[in-house]
Order: C-alpha cells, then sequence, then structure tokens
C-alpha cells in the first residue's frame, strides 16, 4: 500500500468526515483506536491510514512495541507485529531505539513517550494496590 492509498484512506475518514473511533469535542479531535499513539485524529497519527507505524501497548502488565509494516498488508492475520518489551524502563526504551531506528522520528519520540505514560500509570496502579492490601490486612 503506497502513500496515494493512504492518502485515499485519510480522504474518507479524515478530519471533517465519519470515522467510528473519532470523538469530537470543541477544541480538538480525538481517537479511540486502541493503536492510536498520540489520542488525537491527525493524518500522521491514525493507525488506519498509514501504512507504516508502530505504537505500544500493554496486555496483562506487559507492554508490547505493535509494528504494522507495509510487506505484511495482504495477510490480515499479520499486519500487526507484537515485540514484547523489558520489564526494565531503561532496556525497554534501547529496544524501542533499535526496533523503530529507521523509522520516522515521530513514531520514535511518541512511542518513547507512550511508554514512559503508560509505565507511570502501570506503577499507580500497583501502589494505589498495594495500599489498599495493606489496609485490609492492617489490624
Amino acid at each position: 500500500m503506497n502513500s496515494e492509498n493512504n492518502d485515499l484512506v485519510w480522504d474518507i475518514i479524515g478530519e471533517n468526515q465519519f470515522c467510528c473511533f473519532k470523538k469530537k469535542t470543541i477544541v480538538k479531535n480525538f481517537c479511540k483506536h486502541e493503536f492510536n499513539i498520540t489520542g488525537l485524529c491527525s493524518r500522521q497519527s491514525c493507525p488506519l491510514a498509514n501504512s507504516k507505524y508502530a505504537t505500544i501497548i500493554q496486555q496483562e502488565g506487559i507492554f508490547f512495541l505493535v509494528q504494522k509494516d507495509e510487506k505484511n498488508l495482504n495477510f490480515p492475520n499479520k499486519i500487526w507485529k507484537k515485540i514484547a518489551l523489558s520489564r526494565n524502563f531503561g532496556k525497554a526504551i534501547q529496544e524501542i531505539n533499535l526496533n523503530l531506528a529507521f523509522w520516522p522520528k515521530f513514531f520514535l519520540y511518541f512511542a518513547k513517550l507512550k511508554l514512559t505514560r503508560l509505565t507511570q500509570i502501570f506503577l499507580r496502579f500497583r501502589i494505589n494496590e498495594l495500599k489498599k492490601n495493606k489496609r485490609i490486612f492492617s489490624p
């Protein structure tokens, strides 16, 4: 899928068109797609309108770098390639640097940013769970 096809998809679901993942507000349009890297509805961050895309997701406490590459577009079950990231934050950042070394800087920057945000949320959740358990078991 080349950039012409990507542009065609964006023309169909774009800024002022209909997309089931779009959440419109007065100020900005947001995207609820689970693979959207920024959370904003824009041409660059739309996983549907880009044939080459990368993002970070979390499943059951494990972070994954998820990549969509042009060569697998003919196989729907192989479009997204999941790479498990290390539990160590520093090593996970290095793995992102290695896997996205030749990708646009946009994806590299926002993948690191999303990993940072998801890690902070996960740690906050774990701390709250530990506090809750401590309150339950304390006399």
